[in-house]
């Protein structure tokens, strides 16, 4: 396979190559932990590729050694995954799993266990396969990715600090939230399902923004840094839109943030069209969800989501492949590390929500855009929340009680994110919507 072709008819020579840098690959090396037999298969007429780790190196196995599970898709959809530049959502196994599944020919074969158990090292192994055919290079200790954002400095600006809320039905919670700029407009920043303020920090650093916002950003109660509820027991997490609402409400009535703009994105921006509903008892001054629409069923991420083991490899593999393949590795990783790092079962406790739990089909037309503008974005690499299903929700909301537009834009080479995977690519369209917001809303 050339750099020049989408073909998946890799000659053994190309996957020896590619197999050959994997063996120098320190974040490949790193993800084994015990030995794997895996096949990636083309379709039920084409010999499968083989393969083998073994002794922490990667190796093309015997076609008579018994795999622990196949990898299986059209050749088809092998191509689109293995082009320089897959598009949605081709850019992960995980995509493809999720979106076209078993009726289109996208299937786990074998050990469902190992699969899981063995995820950042197959999904490492494809990556790279597709990197090394198109001429990329080893990921080595030297020559690190450093962070594109220049405001990304040795010297950090966010100052955290702690604060107590009293949350229905959590009881008292010691709640984590930073805050960063010196402008008057304030901004609160919702972060993803299982995760936590961390992903605003390129954004709460930039100081074009410090200079004109005062920036927030708060952990859910057992999220991050913040402690669980007084009686919030272990396992028991279940988030919900009036949980949420009463979460955002507390934290801008103890901190007396008025006329706010409320953003986030995923969960984040799920509940950012909730707050919109209630924009006049919050005070909020406008909302720029990101990756949000008015439902997503639950049978939507069944096929990937039911699968259980490991939580700080399996979520943060899961979530992770609906990055944009064109972000900076660095953030991909940084990412990773933030859903590896979460507690148990926080993250399907925020599901609860994101899928299912939110619903604003009915409620869309109510939304009262003069008094809280809307800037919708979303990425073209999301799969989970897609364009389509966006801009959908924004046709909605147009012509509101009072006619006002809803914006909604369509953001080029993000995916699921945007605040954390490629920020310098992220930020002039947050600024439209900043730049929208102020235009349209009434100070």
């Amino acid at each position: 396979m050339g750099s020049e072709s989408n073909d998946f008819d890799l000659s053994e020579e190309s996957i020896r190559s590619s197999l050959a840098k994997l063996n120098e690959d320190i974040e490949f090396k790193a993800s084994i932990g015990h030995d794997v037999n895996f096949a990636i298969q083309r379709s039920d007429l084409k010999p499968a590729i083989y393969l083998c780790v073994s002794a922490g190196r990667i190796s093309l196995a015997d076609p008579g050694v018994n795999p622990q599970f196949t990898l299986k898709a059209r050749p088809e959809h092998w191509q689109q995954f293995f082009a320089a530049v897959p598009k949605r959502p081709f850019q992960t196994f995980w995509g493809m799993i999720r979106v076209l599944g078993k009726p289109a020919g996208v299937e786990v074969l074998g050990d469902e266990e190992a699969f899981t158990r063995h995820a950042r090292t197959w999904r490492i192994v494809l990556d790279r396969i597709r990197e090394a055919v198109h001429g990329g290079q080893a990921h080595s200790a030297q020559g690190e990715e450093e962070y594109t954002s220049e405001d990304e400095t040795d010297d950090d600006s966010i100052i955290g600090h702690y604060t107590w809320l009293t949350l229905p039905p959590l009881g008292k919670c010691k709640i984590f939230y930073e805050l960063s700029g010196q402008g008057n407009q304030p901004i609160l920043f919702l972060h993803t399902a299982g995760a936590d303020s961390r992903q605003y920090h390129s954004m709460m650093l930039n100081r074009d923004l410090q200079s004109r916002y005062r920036m927030y950003a708060f952990d859910l109660p057992g999220h991050g840094r913040s402690f669980p509820g007084q009686k919030q027991y272990p396992l028991s997490y279940a988030n919900s839109e009036d949980f949420y609402v009463t979460c955002i409400r507390s934290f801008l009535g103890k901190l007396d943030i008025r006329r706010s703009i409320v953003t986030g994105a995923s969960m984040g921006g799920q509940v950012c069209l909730a707050v919109a509903l209630r924009a006049k008892e919050l005070d909020v001054r406008g909302v720029i969800p990101c990756e949000a629409c008015d439902f997503i069923p639950s049978a939507a991420g069944s096929t990937i989501y039911k699968l259980e083991g490991d939580e700080a490899i399996l979520n943060a593999e899961r979530v992770c492949g609906m990055i944009s393949p064109t972000s900076p590795a660095i953030y991909k990783r940084l990412n990773w590390w933030l859903y590896s790092a979460q507690a148990s079962r926080i993250f399907p406790g925020d599901l609860k929500f994101y899928f299912d739990g939110w619903d604003g089909r009915e409620r869309m037309h109510l939304m009262d855009t003069e008094e809280c503008p809307i800037y919708m974005l979303t990425g073209e690499y999301d799969y989970s929340c897609s364009v389509e299903m966006s801009r959908a929700t924004a046709e909605k909301i147009q012509g509101g009680k009072k006619g006002s537009q809803v914006v909604f834009e369509a953001m080029d080479g993000l995916g699921h994110f945007p605040f954390s995977e490629d920020p310098v690519r992220f930020i002039p369209y947050f600024k439209r919507a900043l730049a929208y917001i102020a235009e349209r809303s009434r100070g």
